[in-house]
């Protein structure tokens, strides 16, 4: 073999070579800042989406527990026969109520917030929660509307409030799994 031609090949397989380590290093520092980019983007719709689930779940803990108050006030009242006590209960009961009923628009409102910030799964979860309580609170006020008007709620409305309330609860426990779901997801590991 001639030096020259020798000399030629070496430089073309040096040159092939420093051009393919540039090469796999653009497309590694490429692959990089994509990872990066993705992680960052993460990071920013976590914090959002964070306050919306945090802001929704309160909202509902707050209404159920009324509602739970209001459904217990009831039962004691149904046990009894009409008098003061009784009256005094169903007054308590329909305030508990009242105080769900007033923070009806507060809390579509964080539902919105949680619908638009998405994914589907919380979204599902948070119609499922939404619904419940709206169920449990139509119990709630068809026993108040009874106990007033008859002095009377039937049993089979009083095991409806209990339903209800199991309903609702495990529809709260649903929303926090998957709220907790999606901001894991939405985490790092995703990216």
């Amino acid at each position: 073999m001639d030096a020259g031609l020798a000399a030629v090949l070496g430089a073309a397989v040096g040159a092939v070579g420093t051009g393919g380590a540039g090469i796999v290093a653009a497309l590694l520092t490429r692959s990089q800042a994509r990872s990066q980019l993705k992680a960052e983007y993460a990071r920013f719709i976590r914090e959002p989406r964070k306050a919306a689930y945090a802001a929704y779940v309160e909202a509902a803990v707050r209404d159920h527990s009324k509602l739970s108050e209001a459904a217990v006030l009831l039962k004691l009242a149904a046990e009894q026969d009409a008098g003061t006590r009784t009256s005094d209960r169903i007054t308590r009961a329909r305030a508990a109520y009242e105080v769900v009923d007033s923070n009806t628009a507060d809390f579509e409102h964080l539902y919105a917030q949680v619908a638009v910030e998405g994914p589907e799964p919380i979204i599902g979860a948070a119609v499922l929660l939404s619904g419940a309580l709206t169920e449990y609170a139509g119990q709630v006020l068809a026993c108040l509307h009874s106990l007033a008007r008859d002095g009377n709620c039937s049993s089979e409305a009083i095991e409806l409030l209990d339903e209800r309330h199991s309903e609702s609860y495990d529809a709260y426990l649903g929303f926090l799994r998957r709220a907790s779901e999606v901001l894991g997801v939405d985490g790092i590991t995703r990216a």
